[in-house]
């Protein structure tokens, strides 16, 4: 970690983790539930939420056990230089693959609904290019980007909930209509969806607030976003039925567009630039740690240098795949390595510090 950043606020922290938090899958989200989950679909993502504030809980306390220490730190100090490393390297690996997802998905949207004839490398080149810019800076200057860039929430919300006068009530009955497992098994898809909380584990030690107060911060972002990710599917449940969302695989969009707002003749044309600056936010995120990452590996002070090799590889990882049929595979990939490296690998180094902490209380 460089030596040369500066605290960030707790204020900033609530509107960063939640721009960490939103991106593609507020457009798909609807769709992928009522796959599974039809009318119960708004429990599924309270239940979502439920599971990330473990998971979160789960950060906290590793977080804690190591005071001043970042995720790569910790890998370091539980498991050796050898190891530690080689986690490291996979924790890089990690970031710089959600983040071309994050990319390579934004442009699959962008090309169906407005950019049909631009090709993908130019997208890319541009999401690349802004990302590069933010994930240069220091983590302060992230943060005050983040939080103006938070007021172009407030449009996305406002659009959403002006589809709720077009809302049927009865769309969304019966909750349980495809039963208690099916809105189980639907978290398979709302949990990915709602990653990107995960970059607390890389700054937390540069957030000037006290432990508990952190954790209030980062609960209270969640519960934002959980809430947020309820309003959008329930609207879309009750604006289209069962037999719709299954043809729509990006329902918001066509929410949006349906919208008459008498001065805009195509809202979604609106829509789009505001959601593609949030998500520049995500995949800033996720380049950031990476560098970071990097840093720690090559005993560096400055992140700086190594911010065009990691957006050099999440634009490399983004021209890959061609076809519909690639995007999913890697997206299948990519779930799989985020059930890996946001619970599993977290858990299994809060089991370790508790070992280490009893070891040294007996060896003392």
């Amino acid at each position: 970690m460089t030596r040369t950043e500066k605290m960030m606020s707790a204020r900033q922290l609530f509107l960063f983790i939640i721009q960490a938090q939103i991106g593609v899958g507020v457009l798909t989200i609807p769709f992928k539930l009522n796959e599974t989950a039809r009318g119960g679909g708004g429990i599924t993502m309270i239940l979502t939420g439920v599971i990330t504030q473990i998971i979160l809980l789960m950060f906290w306390g590793l977080l804690r056990k190591f005071p001043g220490l970042n995720l790569f730190q910790i890998c370091l100090r539980l498991c050796g230089p050898a190891i530690g490393r080689v986690l490291i390297v996979c924790y890089i690996a990690y970031f710089i693959l959600i983040g071309a997802n994050v990319m390579i998905s934004a442009v699959s949207v962008l090309q169906r609904w407005m950019m049909d004839a631009t090709p993908t490398w130019i997208l890319l080149a541009l999401f690349s290019i802004m990302s590069y810019y933010l994930a240069k800076e220091k983590l302060t200057v992230l943060a005050r980007f983040y939080a103006l860039s938070s007021f172009l929430l407030l449009p996305l919300i406002i659009f959403v909930s002006y589809g709720l006068m077009q809302a049927r009530l009865e769309y969304m009955f019966p909750l349980l209509e495809a039963g208690i497992w099916n809105i189980l098994k639907a978290l398979k898809d709302t949990t990915v969806s709602m990653y990107g909380f995960e970059v607390i584990l890389v700054i937390f030690p540069l957030i000037d607030a006290s432990d508990k107060k952190k954790l209030r911060v980062v609960s209270m972002s969640n519960l934002f976003v959980t809430l947020f990710y309820t309003v959008v599917v329930c609207t879309c449940q009750m604006v289209f039925n069962t037999g719709q969302l299954r043809l729509i695989p990006e329902p918001v969009l066509y929410l949006v567009k349906s919208l008459n707002f008498y001065i805009i003749d195509r809202a979604d044309v609106l829509f789009l630039p505001i959601w593609s600056i949030i998500i520049v936010c995500s995949i800033t995120s996720y380049t950031y740690s990476a560098s970071i990452g990097l840093t720690q590996l090559f005993k560096q002070k400055d992140h700086r240098i190594f911010v065009p090799f990691v957006i050099a590889a999440v634009f490399a990882i983004g021209l890959i795949p061609a076809t519909p049929i690639a995007n999913q595979r890697l997206e299948v990939v990519t779930d799989y390595a985020a059930y890996l490296f946001v619970f599993i690998l977290p858990l299994l180094m809060m089991i370790g510090s508790l070992f280490i902490k009893k070891t040294r209380g007996r060896t003392a």
